[in-house]
């Protein structure tokens, strides 16, 4: 994402190596491994993986000091050389923990072969971290015994197509047995399961199946406030490299008790939403679905539509549209929701492709948007709100893959001041999916 110049180059070799627009993620599929293997694991010092803050900061940054455990844990993949020295072979998946530690950040990797991407990855309690992989499509739980991260495959499906990938995931105790389950989207044939926890093993369900779909993003919430939870998920046509007529909308599935009941929220024939988000962030006490919709695209990468952050509530058992705000940008990945500038009040965030990141305040029955950062970018653009020194405030973190930089926001004094807290070597050899915190 950075200069549109460049950017419009940097997307379309991602394409052309079976990542970014015309592909997603890294392709390569590396060689068949055992389920249970030792992972590299590396700690870095904070001076090694941290820069200075590149926007004057406050004393509240400067002096920020973590609690003790809480862990931001940052997703990648890693790309290789080719011969001409360009980052652009897909090699691995990597997960970066990253603590607050003596005024820095300390950093601790665990790089996975076995899948070219970490797409995302969640705590699960007090038993490790799960992570889904993809090109092996791989669910991992991963324990750390004796300084050593080591890691179990729960789950490693094959789906009949091109790629083999579990793209996004979140838990919530579907059956209500006591024990969350996992509900994930997939590529690229459509596949949406439930991986439920049965003690011993793990009960994987596919929920939805059709050829040539990619799913993007998993939400869960009620919206409809019976009780019985719902999965939200987002199926569109393949990637292209341009964006063109490429279809898709949000499709529902509601737990009944014993199963769960399939119902569409929304289709654009011409448009797709790769991002959705559960909240309340109006305050009334009863959850909204969030959605990015992609812009619609003409030739040479023209936008028709810009960007739309729609808003879906349900009313007499169905949904109806809203549009928040336009951004004038191609797509927007990450949309997330808080009370991040200590007003009371719950905030809704976007991160767009290369439109900056924007913060928007619900008042009055109307969305205000505002650009916190216009040069932050990147093709994903991985945005998350978390309280990461225990005052009960939260920041915002953003990672930039622009600069190959992670940010944190933090509100004072009318304005957002931010800092870099981890740097990579060289900001074109990875490129971060998710981000999401755990206490270990």
């Amino acid at each position: 994402m950075k200069l549109k110049l460049k950017l419009m180059s940097v997307c379309v070799a991602l394409a052309l190596f079976g990542t970014g627009c015309g592909g997603e993620s890294p392709s390569k599929k590396p060689e068949e491994a055992s389920t249970q293997k030792e992972a590299a694991t590396t700690q870095t010092s904070a001076e090694n993986t941290s820069a200075k803050p590149d926007v004057p900061s406050s004393a509240l940054i400067s002096e920020f000091v973590g609690k003790p455990g809480r862990t931001l844990l940052v997703t990648q993949s890693n790309f290789a050389q080719n011969d001409e020295g360009k980052f652009v072979v897909p090699d691995s998946g990597e997960l970066i923990m990253l603590q607050p530690a003596a005024g820095d950040w300390k950093a601790e990797h665990i790089r996975d072969t076995e899948s070219n991407v970490f797409h995302k990855a969640l705590q699960y309690g007090g038993e490790g971290i799960f992570t889904i992989g993809a090109n092996e499509a791989m669910l991992k739980q991963w324990q750390k015994k004796d300084g050593k991260w080591g890691a179990d495959t729960k789950w490693h499906p094959t789906f009949g197509g091109k790629h083999n990938r579990l793209r996004d995931f979140e838990m919530a105790d579907f059956d209500k047995d006591g024990k969350n389950d996992f509900a994930i989207a997939t590529h690229d044939q459509g596949v949406v399961a439930v991986a439920f926890n049965r003690g011993e093993k793990w009960d994987v369900q596919e929920l939805d199946r059709k050829a040539n779909t990619f799913v993007h993003e998993i939400e869960i919430g009620d919206l409809d406030k019976d009780g019985n939870l719902e999965v939200y998920a987002t199926p569109s046509m393949p990637n292209t490299a341009s964006g063109v007529d490429q279809g898709g909308g949000v499709v529902r599935y509601e737990w009944n008790g014993k199963s769960f009941d399939k119902s569409e929220v929304v289709h654009y024939q011409t448009r797709h939403i790769k991002e959705v988000l559960v909240a309340d962030v109006d305050g009334d006490g009863t959850q909204e679905l969030y959605a990015a919709l992609e812009a619609e695209m003409g030739e040479n990468y023209s936008i028709r539509t810009p960007v739309e952050i729609m808003r879906y509530d349900m009313k007499d058992g169905k949904f109806v549209s809203k549009k928040v705000i336009s951004i004038n940008d191609r797509f927007c990945r990450f949309l997330t929701a808080g009370d991040v500038d200590g007003d009371g009040k719950n905030e809704l965030i976007a991160a767009a492709f290369a439109a900056g990141v924007w913060v928007m305040e619900y008042s009055g029955g109307e969305y205000k948007g505002e650009c916190i950062d216009k040069a932050s970018g990147g093709f994903e653009h991985a945005a998350y709100l978390a309280d990461m020194n225990g005052d009960n405030k939260l920041e915002l973190y953003v990672a930039d893959d622009n600069g190959g930089v992670l940010r944190q926001y933090i509100y004072k004094d009318g304005k957002y001041d931010s800092r870099v807290i981890f740097k990579r070597p060289n900001p074109k050899s990875a490129m971060v999916w998710n981000i999401t915190v755990a206490d270990l």
